[in-house]
């Protein structure tokens, strides 16, 4: 009788540490795949940082080439736009490996983008989605890092496609001012010779109300530049340095 009750412990002890041994490997696992999900996600944070440098830079000059033609709005030549946005550019294709290309020839009609210019807030967003998703983010324990990553792709990044759309809304008026111009004419007409000859009071507002939003846009998107970079050096202290 001894001997079964002392087996029977065993054998109760021994699933114990079967189950004891199961737990701690899945709870490996589990903080692996965290692990790894956490570096992934500061990933596609680096690429944002350098995405947001890179459009900073071209919100910037848009505000360049803005003030100038506020500055310069009445004695204005178009040559002088071409020759600012070729040192400040912000006109850009891509090419076929996905890389910037920078537009410095032009013609008649890119006047009209030198004035209604606004760049669309594309960065990327999919990995942070999927943590969303699937509930991951909410396992990340340091309270800080998940506050500071759900406060970047969330309302810091809503406000800065914010302020992307209104730089958009307050270019919209000079598009309408071109085309109202253009409209008069019976025969075609260069945009270039319709701004000598009708540039006015009531277009230069336009691009002063645009110049100022583009001045905020600059200081939300330095802001927003800062929280990235603090979350991928919190990151790499925490899990692994991002190389």
């Amino acid at each position: 009788m001894k001997k079964f009750l002392i087996d029977g412990i065993a054998i109760f002890i021994g699933i114990l540490a079967s189950f004891s041994v199961e737990n701690y490997r899945e709870d490996i696992e589990e903080k692996s795949i965290l692990n790894d999900s956490v570096i992934t996600l500061g990933e596609e944070i680096s690429n944002n940082v350098e995405y947001t440098k890179e459009h900073l830079t071209q919100v910037k000059n848009i505000e360049y080439v803005t003030k100038y033609i506020v500055d310069n709005f009445y004695t204005l030549k178009v040559e002088d736009l071409h020759s600012i946005h070729n040192n400040n550019p912000f006109l850009h294709s891509f090419d076929i490996d996905g890389k910037i290309k920078y537009i410095k020839q032009y013609n008649d009609r890119d006047l009209l983008v030198f004035f209604y210019a606004w760049l669309a807030w594309e960065p990327e967003n999919i990995f942070f989605q999927s943590m969303l998703n699937s509930g991951a983010l909410l396992k990340i324990k340091n309270q800080k890092l998940r506050r500071e990553i759900e406060s970047i792709y969330t309302r810091q990044e809503e406000r800065v496609n914010g302020m992307a759309i209104v730089t958009r809304n307050n270019g919209t008026p000079a598009m309408e001012w071109f085309t109202e111009k253009e409209d008069l004419y019976k025969s075609d007409i260069l945009l270039k010779d319709i701004f000598y000859k009708h540039r006015d009071q009531k277009l230069k507002n336009i691009m002063k109300k645009k110049s100022g939003t583009l001045k905020n846009r600059i200081i939300d998107l330095e802001n927003y530049l800062q929280s990235l970079q603090n979350v991928v050096k919190l990151i790499s202290t925490e899990y692994k340095k991002l190389e």
